[in-house]
């Protein structure tokens, strides 16, 4: 693995979960969700690695599920990870 698809910058990750999140829960909320979520996870300027990934999917899941409901929940973090690859890709 490379160390662009290991090391992604936070505020590229926030900006792909935001547009995919936006249309389900608003730009707003989908933005300071991941922010503090990133920051409870205590990621910095990057995302160091699948794990801290994994773990901001998590939560970020967990959350939907309140507001879309856990089926829908499911395809939008399926939605994430594929806009969070694309992110991989362009670094």
């Amino acid at each position: 693995m490379s160390t662009s698809q290991r090391h992604k910058r936070t505020a590229d990750v926030v900006q792909a979960a935001s547009r995919v999140m936006g249309p389900h829960i608003g730009d707003t909320m989908a933005r300071a969700a991941t922010l503090a979520h990133c920051r409870k996870l205590g990621i910095g300027e990057h995302v160091d690695g699948l794990p801290q990934l994994e773990a901001l999917l998590e939560r970020l899941g967990s959350g939907l599920n309140v507001f879309i409901g856990r089926a829908r929940s499911a395809d939008v973090v399926v939605e994430l990870r594929r806009a969070i690859a694309a992110v991989e890709e362009a670094a």
